[in-house]
């Protein structure tokens, strides 16, 4: 800048100075401007397209991971087979409709000509609305890894192909293996196996079964346990146990816990957030006792939860005992009682209880981070996440490693077929990878730091709560 101009009393009359002086200010904005256009860029730069991306992204394919919560049934019991042209088997309309995205998106049903042609003339124009959410999405990877074909693109004659691909692969058992153990890397998988819930059979070798406790919440009086394989009443029988009393009642599902555990369970899950509040109060015995003995419907909703709140207390205790960390769905369930601060006082008085707070309470993940920071038993899982909101699980991501430690953080697939599997386990790793490379390039986090802690996520900190699952690798 030339000094003179503005210190010279005849600047402001003399024409020269005035556009020397026009020409300094247009000279600092055109540099203003520059720069801010310089932050911008940098600000919508794709992290995807950096080499800090592209190196955690494949450090974290190469992690054989751990997944804390899948529902892969038996082979023969995989859901969405239909009657087609070649048989009864899994097709592209299975896949679509035994995944989420059936949740929040129409499908057309399955035709009973049983011909693909008839079904995909309507079905090409379902997807038109959901394109940018989650539940569509997080599909989309098992095509283009496992089929080489984009779904978003696809043409008829590629759409044809690519179903009768899915047929054959379901006709051998030896697909799951090779979509869960080699494409998606996957080591371990805990299970809940809702198909034999107090068995715990799991058929493959890659499974490790989960003891879900919702129905032992609720199914003091065998009315309310319609499926035997459900039923504690069942299992006392089979064990010859009698269940006269609460007492007596407690007593067997503590037995079905050592029982599951002696059956290589880890941990103990329940989904009882689809059913009714996570509000459970700390109910003295003798008010809990008000709906003992009765079914459900013949008591008052009032007295149906006091005795459910007071079961819920008791398992949290045998928690402790029998070393099995409880899994809870918190979130995205019945959204006016699914909220994990519901849970900080049950939390609070539990403290030899681990806790994992699944979803990572979706959409209250802040919420569930605040949890954690405060209550050293509580670990965060984000599972199904990812393929909910892939947004808000990056965010999640990040939030939680700026308010926790890295060793209390999980995920899981959440899949109920081989290439759902496969395909929540790469949004994951996409997400967290995005997530972690972010803050490397902002200078946040050492890069040597971030590859510790996807590590840590997809696999460390899962043996390291669950340490008997260690014999199984």
């Amino acid at each position: 800048m030339d000094s003179t101009v503005a210190l010279d009393p005849k600047a402001s009359t003399n024409p020269e100075c005035f556009r020397s002086r026009r020409g300094i200010r247009w000279g600092a904005a055109l540099g203003a401007v520059t720069l801010l256009l310089g932050s911008l860029g940098a600000a919508t730069l794709d992290v995807k397209e950096t080499a800090n991306y592209r190196s955690i992204k494949a450090a974290l394919d190469a992690t054989p991971a751990i997944d804390t919560h899948d529902h892969l049934p038996p082979f023969d019991l995989i859901q969405g087979r239909v009657e087609t042209e070649r048989g009864f088997g899994m097709n592209l309309r299975s896949l679509w409709q035994s995944s989420y995205y059936t949740w929040f998106n129409p499908l057309s049903p399955w035709p009973k000509s049983g011909r693909f042609d008839e079904w995909w003339t309507t079905a090409r124009n379902d997807f038109d609305n959901a394109r940018a959410t989650s539940f569509y999405r997080y599909q989309l990877p098992a095509f283009t890894d496992l089929y080489g074909v984009d779904f978003d693109t696809i043409s008829d004659a590629a759409v044809r192909r690519l179903d009768g691909r899915i047929f054959a692969n379901y006709r051998d058992p030896e697909w799951i293996y090779r979509v869960v153990t080699e494409r998606a890397n996957i080591e371990l998988m805990v299970m809940d196996p809702y198909w034999d819930r107090l068995g715990f059979g799991v058929q493959y070798p890659f499974a490790v079964p989960a003891v879900n406790v919702t129905t032992l919440i609720r199914g003091w009086h065998p009315a309310d346990v319609p499926n035997p394989k459900d039923s504690p009443h069942q299992f006392a029988a089979k064990e010859g146990l009698r269940i006269d009393s609460l007492d007596d009642y407690l007593q067997v599902v503590e037995r079905i816990m050592a029982f599951g555990k002696s059956r290589g369970a880890v941990c103990l899950k329940t989904t009882t957030a689809y059913e009714r509040t996570l509000d459970f109060e700390n109910v003295p015995k003798e008010r809990a006792l008000r709906a003992w003995g009765r079914p459900m419907a013949q008591s008052a909703p009032a007295d149906v939860k006091a005795l459910q709140d007071y079961i819920l207390w008791r398992l949290v205790e045998m928690s402790a005992r029998q070393d099995l960390p409880f899994q809870i769905h918190t979130g995205h369930a019945r959204i006016q009682g699914s909220n994990p601060m519901l849970l900080v006082d049950l939390i609070a008085a539990n403290p030899r209880t681990k806790f994992i707070l699944f979803h990572g309470g979706y959409p209250w993940v802040g919420e569930t981070g605040a949890i954690a920071t405060r209550h050293p038993n509580v670990w965060i899982d984000s599972v199904w996440l990812p393929t909910i909101s892939y947004t808000m699980a990056k965010r999640a991501y990040q939030e939680w490693l700026e308010v926790m430690g890295s060793n209390r953080i999980l995920w899981g697939a959440d899949a109920h077929h081989a290439e759902g599997i496969y395909a929540a386990t790469e949004f994951t790793r996409r997400c967290l990878a995005e997530a972690l490379a972010e803050k490397v390039e902002r200078k946040e986090l050492q890069k040597a730091h971030a590859l510790r802690i996807g590590r840590q996520i997809l696999r460390e900190n899962a043996l390291e709560l669950f340490p008997s699952m260690k014999d199984r690798l």
